[in-house]
């Protein structure tokens, strides 16, 4: 049985979980879910925004050309002893969802207990960017239903693809080329393992690649509406994070 993707436990999670409660909030704050869907909502308008314009028509220009040799150059990389021994364990261990998602908010929760805020804005980013790119990822491979070369089901867009391009972006937001050199190169290189896995055609890594820059952008850019955050919370015989979203003109 396939394990339920990353984008939907962490929504479950930021929807179960209660806002630590503020004594001294005089005015009735709005619920949860109408916070998470407009901080979705934010994001998804930034990503549908006319400077998403240039990126999109690239990525479909990219993968129009390199479509007719999909099948050949994903059994060329499944077939290469040097990809094979170069790409085999890290590259697909290090693009899993729950891995991403975990370093993000690893990311942010150390940042907030060393009072760093740097650190904890870049997990927040970094946890939002992995959100909305997981979100948007299982909506188009249920929409497509695109078969892999392996036989499976949902293959278009790649899901690691997607997650570590948007984890790069983020990276490039907060650290310039000096984030971005790394972070991308290895976004590269984790994408190359999909097709060396032959789990992946190459339009699926390319289109992948398109939503993850988008998905970080959108959790990065600074716009008006909530954003994600989340605070360790102790409790008796244990501890909690507990997920809130605020305003960005608080």
């Amino acid at each position: 049985m396939r394990r339920l993707p990353l984008a939907f436990w962490l929504v479950m999670v930021m929807l179960a979980l209660p806002r630590p409660s503020a004594a001294q909030d005089a005015a009735p704050q709005p619920g949860p879910v109408r916070k998470f869907l407009e901080t979705v909502g934010s994001d998804f308008k930034s990503m549908a925004s006319s400077e998403s314009l240039p990126l999109l028509t690239a990525a479909a220009a990219v993968a129009l050309f390199v479509a007719p040799f999909d099948e050949t150059l994903t059994y060329s990389a499944s077939c290469s002893t040097f990809l094979k021994t170069t790409l085999d364990g890290w590259a697909r261990t290090m693009g899993q969802e729950w891995l991403l998602g975990g370093g993000a908010l690893a990311t942010y929760v150390a940042g907030r207990a060393a009072g760093n805020t740097r650190m904890a804005a870049l997990g927040g980013d970094l946890l939002e960017a992995e959100l909305v790119a997981g979100i948007t990822t299982v909506a188009v491979k249920y929409a497509v239903n695109r078969q892999r070369p392996d036989g499976e089901a949902r293959s278009f867009p790649s899901g690691h693809t997607a997650g570590t391009f948007a984890a790069a972006t983020v990276m490039q937001r907060h650290f310039g080329w000096k984030g971005a050199v790394p972070a991308y190169a290895a976004a590269v290189l984790i994408s190359g393992a999909r097709l060396q896995a032959n789990s992946h055609f190459s339009t699926d890594v390319i289109a992948g690649a398109a939503v993850g820059i988008l998905a970080g952008r959108a959790a990065t850019v600074k716009i008006a509406g909530a954003r994600v955050s989340a605070s360790p919370v102790i409790l008796p015989g244990g501890g909690a994070v507990s997920f809130s979203i605020r305003s960005a003109r608080e």
